[in-house]
């Protein structure tokens, strides 16, 4: 099957089938916009792990039709967030471009290890780097809201010339290889996991740039939008997108998102964060189940 047929196939390798498949995954959609909306947290970070966990469906097509999932996702609030004027425009410019060069060596990195490790191996890697991720965001999530401080951040106390200054934003003299080797991070951890980034690449950018928490979200979806096109098109030109999966849950999840606001507005801020965490911590708990019996039927393989 070539990779425009794998694309369009409804025929997906999952516990269920066609339209039962398909509701489930309009479903899902559903309860991760409505995340989105109430928590105000992008749920790509969860659909990767939960269409392999609850949906049977494997890592790369996972992977690979969730980072066309948050195309469309991140577009949207980027564009709300230039008409905000809420970013800054001269490290995007630096950090879009690294990214998605990070992105393509990240899915270049999965598909080796897949080959190198096998399947079981693999499917036990990819677990484990989801719970550290999961027990991560669950703890940032958690904690009180990071704010920005008048102190030097990490980049400009970072002794590697050559400097940039950043006009939109207070930072001056930040390293611009610093900067570089930032955006090459964040796009490996998109096309090696499929992840939106937010949770994790805004911090990033607040401690370790010093961009304002509004700048610092306005530009993680722009990097986000240019990570996310070059990871999902080398894992569709490996036939690991499936546009059904794409749609699916990107059509249910903006009904969700406005679901999901609607109830935020009735309830209290901060609660809200620490119920997330909780149910993050829940998720992690099932891949750390996963884990063990991975694990375990290593360790009886081996003897």
């Amino acid at each position: 099957m070539s990779a425009v047929e794998a694309i369009f196939d409804l025929d997906i390798q999952s516990y269920l089938q066609g339209p039962g498949l398909m509701g489930a995954l309009v479903g899902f959609g559903l309860i991760v916009g409505a995340l989105t909306g109430l928590f105000g947290v992008g749920g790509a970070f969860l659909i990767t792990p939960l269409l392999h966990t609850a949906f049977g469906i494997p890592y790369p097509l996972a992977i690979g039709s969730s980072l066309s999932y948050t195309i469309g996702v991140a577009s949207s609030g980027m564009m709300r967030h230039v008409r905000l004027r809420n970013f800054e425009l001269r490290s995007m410019i630096v950090l879009a471009p690294t990214s998605m060069v990070g992105a393509v060596l990240g899915a270049i990195l999965n598909c080796f290890l897949q080959g190198k490790l096998g399947q079981d191996r693999y499917t036990l890697m990819m677990n484990v780097l989801f719970l550290l991720l999961l027990t991560a965001t669950a703890y940032l999530i958690g904690r009180p809201n990071i704010k920005h401080h008048s102190g030097k951040s990490v980049l400009q106390r970072l002794p590697l010339p050559p400097y940039v200054n950043l006009p939109l934003a207070e930072p001056t003299r930040v390293s611009l290889p610093g900067l570089c080797a930032l955006g090459m991070f964040v796009g490996v951890m998109k096309g090696m996991m499929g992840i939106g980034g937010g949770v994790l690449f805004v911090p990033l950018l607040i401690l370790g740039v010093g961009l304002t928490a509004h700048q610092a979200v306005g530009t993680s979806l722009g990097v986000v939008v240019f990570s996310s096109i070059a990871g999902a098109i080398k894992y569709g030109l490996n036939g690991d997108v499936n546009l059904w999966i794409v749609m699916s849950l990107l059509v249910s999840s903006v009904i969700g998102v406005q679901l999901g606001a609607w109830i935020c507005s009735r309830l209290r801020g901060r609660r809200l964060r620490r119920y997330f965490a909780i149910l993050v911590l829940l998720i992690a708990t099932v891949l750390a189940v996963q884990v063990a019996q991975g694990l375990l039927r290593s360790c009886l393989t081996s003897s």
